[in-house]
C-alpha cells in the first residue's frame, strides 16, 4: 500500500509515522535513537513500520525527515574549523556583538560565550559597498586570496564570507566565490547573501557563521542517510523540516543547513496545530516533552507565531523560525542534590544512552522517567507497548541514594518531588510565551505530546488555570506527522529601508516582481508543479527611531501595485494590537520586503474510528497522587476505548508510545480521531 513516511530523530527515541495515501491506514513507532550514526535508528525504525504496516519502501511516496542534529552541534560544540572573511577593518564584529549583558548583569566573572570562529581564522580584505549598493571600494582580489590560501593552509572545513552591505549588493561577495573555487575548491562556503539578503551586521554573520559551521556535518549526514534510503529502496525524494515550520529536500537543505535549526520540534509545533485544527481549536498551547527536552510554543488563531529573530544557543540567526522556548525537561532529564543540599531536575540528561536508570543500560543517576515509573504512572511491563522493560528496583536504588538519602527525605517524597520541580521549570516556560507576553493562558487549550507530555500536562494546565487539555491519538509519534502535514516552504528577504510616504508604490510593486521570479525559481528547483504553488509577499515596517518591526502579509498582492495608505492604517493598528500604543504622528519606515513561497503538499488523513461500547479496565495500579497519599487507580489502553468514552481521574491511559495519566476532579473523553479532551471539574462537559 502506497504511503507517507515521517521520521523525528530526538535526543532518547526516533519516531516514525507511516499514512497510507489512499484509505485511513496509519502506523506510528518508536525505536532508540543511535547518537553514534542517526542513520541506523532510522533504517532500523523504517524497515520495522513498513513491516508492520504491510507495505515495502518502493510503495513510500513522500519521505520526510527531522532532526536535532544541527542544533546539538551548535549546543555541543563539535570540533569544526570555519573560517570567516569580511571586510578590512570588521573582523571582531562577530565577537563584539550587541555588547548588552540580559543576564547576571552583576556577576563580575560573567565572561561572554566564545564566538564560532576564533580570532586567528577571521580575516579581512579591502572591500567596500555603501548601504544602497554601490561600489566605494573595489574588492582587492590580490589580499582575497592571500586569505584563502591562510584558511586552506589552516585546514578549515568551512569558510563563511560576510562583506558589510553585502545585502544590497551581493558582487563582491560573489567575487569571492569565484576566487574560492580557484583556491581552494575542497572548501564548503558559505555567503552572507545567500544564506540572509538582510542588514544588521552582528546577526547577518552570526547567521552566516553557524551556516558554516554546520555545513559540513549535515551534509555528510544527510549524503549518508539519502543513500541509505535509496538503498532501501526508497524512490521518493527526500525531504527535511525547517525552522520555518515548512520543508524542504535534501538537496535545498545541504545549500542552507541554519534553517534546519530545531527541525525536530517545529513538527511538533505543526503538528499539534494541524490536530488542533481537526478538533476545532484554533488558541493552543503546544507542549512537546520527549526524553531530553521539553519545548512550548503558542498559536493563536490557528497560526504558530513566527519571530524573525531566533538563537541557536547563544548565537542570533537572522531567519524566518517558530517561535519556541525550549527547556531542558525530558524524561531523560537527571535529578541532583547541589551543594547546598537542593534537589534539582536537569538540565543534564541521561540520553538514550545510558538512559534513565530504569533502563538497565548502566545509568546509575534517577531521571524523570525513573520517578514517573516509581510512582506508578508508567508501567514496568508496558514501555514502548512492552517493547523495553524497565526496573522498579534500579529505580529506587538511583532515587534513594542520589536525592532521597542526602536530602534525608523518603523515597516518595524525594520521587514527587522530582516531578514537581520538573513541572515548575515547565510551568515558567508556558508563562514565557503567555503571560510575559500580555497573554492569558486561560484562553488556550494545552495541546500535549511527545513521550513524557500526557505524564505532566493536566497537572501543568491545574498549575496555570487552564480549563481544557487535548492528547493526539499518538503523542508519541506528533512530531513526525507535523512533517507530513507541513508544506514546503522557503522565506526570501531583500532590505530595503525608506521612508513610506516617499516610496513609489508602481516601484515597490517592481521590487516585488523580483522576489516573486526568485520564488519561483526556488520551487522549480523543489520540483513543485504550478497549482501547487502559493506566494505570500509582506513587508516589515517601523516607526521611525525604532530598532524592531512589524511584519504585514499582503496576501493578495502578486506584484501589483501596493496601496501604501491602506497599508499605514494596517501598521498602526497592529502596533497597537501587539504593544497597546500607536503614534500616529510619527512617520513609517518601510525596512524588509519578505516573500513565501509554498508548495503545497497532500493533507493528512486523519483515521476515524467508529462507536463501540464503552470498554473496562486492563488493570489497576498504586499511584502517588501527592501530599504523601497513593490510591489504587484504573489502568485503560488507548486501543481498547471507543468514541464518546469518558474516564474519570484519577486513571491512567497508557498509549504505544507515551502514558496519559488524569488525576482527581479531571474527566477525559475519547473522540472518533482517538483524541482526549480533557476539562477540569468545573470546565464542564468536553
Amino acid at each position: 500500500m502506497a504511503g507517507r513516511i515521517g521520521i523525528d530523530t530526538g535526543g532518547t527515541h526516533t519516531d516514525l509515522v507511516y499514512v497510507e495515501d489512499a484509505g485511513l491506514g496509519f502506523h506510528t513507532l518508536k525505536v532508540a535513537t543511535t547518537p553514534d550514526d542517526l542513520s541506523r535508528g532510522v533504517l532500523d525504525g523504517l524497515g520495522t513500520i513498513l513491516d508492520d504496516a504491510g507495505s515495502t519502501a518502493a510503495a513510500v511516496t513522500r519521505f520526510v525527515y527531522g532532526s536535532t542534529l544541527v542544533t546539538n552541534l551548535i549546543i555541543e560544540g563539535g570540533d569544526v574549523a570555519v573560517g570567516l572573511l569580511t571586510t578590512k577593518g570588521f573582523r571582531d564584529v562577530i565577537e563584539i556583538g550587541r555588547a548588552s549583558r540580559k543576564l547576571n548583569i552583576y556577576d563580575i566573572h560573567w565572561r561572554p560565550p566564545a564566538p564560532l570562529v576564533p580570532r586567528h581564522l577571521r580575516l579581512d580584505v579591502d572591500e567596500r559597498i555603501d548601504h544602497e549598493g554601490a561600489i566605494v571600494t573595489p574588492l582587492d582580489e590580490e589580499a582575497a586570496r592571500v586569505a584563502l590560501r591562510h584558511l586552506r593552509d589552516a585546514r578549515v572545513e568551512s569558510i563563511a564570507v560576510c562583506f558589510l552591505n553585502a545585502y544590497a549588493n551581493p558582487v563582491h561577495e560573489q567575487k569571492m566565490a569565484a576566487l574560492a573555487a580557484e583556491e581552494c575548491p575542497e572548501i564548503e562556503i558559505s555567503l552572507s547573501s545567500d544564506v540572509v539578503r538582510e542588514f544588521r551586521e552582528y546577526e547577518r554573520m552570526s547567521t552566516t557563521a553557524v551556516n558554516a559551521y554546520v555545513a559540513g556535518p549535515l551534509t555528510r549526514h544527510l549524503d549518508d542517510l539519502a543513500a541509505n534510503v535509496a538503498k532501501e529502496g526508497v524512490p521518493a525524494t527526500p525531504a527535511i523540516m525547517r525552522s520555518n515550520g515548512g520543508v524542504m529536500t535534501f538537496a535545498a537543505a545541504k545549500r542552507l543547513p541554519v534553517a534546519l535549526t530545531h527541525s525536530g520540534p517545529m513538527g511538533g509545533i505543526v503538528g499539534g496545530t494541524a490536530i488542533a485544527a481537526a478538533c476545532g481549536l484554533d488558541d493552543i498551547i503546544t507542549l512537546d516533552m520527549g526524553g531530553t527536552s521539553a519545548d512550548v510554543s503558542l498559536v493563536a488563531g490557528g497560526q504558530p507565531v513566527l519571530t524573525t529573530r531566533g538563537k541557536l544557543g547563544h548565537f542570533p540567526v537572522l531567519l524566518p523560525m517558530l517561535d519556541l522556548v525550549t527547556i531542558g525537561a525530558g524524561g531523560g532529564s537527571i535529578a541532583w542534590v547541589d551543594e547546598g543540599g537542593a534537589m534539582r531536575v536537569g538540565p543534564r540528561s541521561a540520553g538514550s544512552v545510558p538512559g534513565p536508570a530504569c533502563y538497565g543500560q548502566g545509568g546509575t543517576e534517577p531521571a524523570l522517567t525513573d520517578a514517573n515509573l516509581l510512582a506508578g504512572r508508567l508501567n514496568a511491563d508496558y514501555f514502548l507497548a512492552g517493547k523495553r522493560d524497565l526496573s522498579l528496583e534500579k529505580s529506587e536504588t538511583a532515587i534513594r541514594e542520589r536525592v532521597a538519602k542526602p536530602v534525608g527525605i523518603s523515597v516518595d517524597e524525594a520521587t514527587m518531588g522530582i516531578m514537581a520541580i520538573a513541572e515548575s521549570h515547565m510551568v515558567n516556560a508556558i508563562k514565557l510565551i503567555s503571560v510575559e507576553r500580555g497573554l492569558d493562558p486561560r484562553d488556550f487549550t494545552l495541546v500535549a505530546f511527545g513521550g513524557c507530555g500526557p505524564l505532566h500536562a493536566v497537572c501543568l494546565a491545574r498549575e496555570l488555570a487552564i480549563s481544557k487539555v487535548l492528547i493526539p491519538a499518538a503523542p508519541g509519534n506528533v512530531s513526525a506527522m507535523g512533517m507530513l502535514a507541513a508544506d514546503i516552504r522557503h522565506d526570501l528577504v531583500r532590505t530595503q529601508v525608506r521612508e513610506l510616504d516617499a516610496i513609489d508604490p508602481m516601484a515597490l510593486a517592481a521590487e516585488f516582481e523580483e522576489l516573486l521570479a526568485r520564488g519561483g525559481s526556488v520551487l522549480d528547483d523543489e520540483g513543485i508543479e504550478d497549482a501547487q504553488r502559493r506566494m505570500v509577499p509582506a513587508v516589515d515596517l517601523r516607526y521611525q527611531g525604532q530598532n524592531y518591526e512589524l511584519t504585514l502579509a499582503l496576501p493578495g498582492h502578486q506584484g501589483e501595485s501596493l496601496a501604501l495608505a491602506a497599508l499605514s492604517d494596517r501598521f498602526h493598528a497592529e502596533h497597537r494590537q501587539v504593544y497597546g500604543y500607536d503614534l500616529p504622528g510619527r512617520g513609517i519606515q518601510l525596512v524588509n520586503l519578505r516573500l513565501t513561497a509554498f508548495g503545497a503538499m497532500p493533507a493528512m488523513n486523519w483515521p476515524r474510528y467508529p462507536a463501540g461500547r464503552p470498554s473496562r479496565p486492563a488493570a489497576q495500579r498504586r499511584v502517588l497522587t501527592g501530599g504523601g497519599a497513593s490510591a489504587d487507580v484504573a489502568v485503560y489502553r488507548i486501543d481498547d476505548l471507543c468514541p464518546g468514552q469518558e474516564i474519570a481521574g484519577p486513571a491512567v491511559v497508557e498509549y504505544a508510545g507515551s502514558t496519559l495519566f488524569v488525576p482527581d476532579a479531571w474527566t477525559a473523553r475519547i473522540d472518533d480521531m482517538h483524541n482526549a479532551l480533557l476539562v477540569d471539574g468545573d470546565g464542564g462537559t468536553p
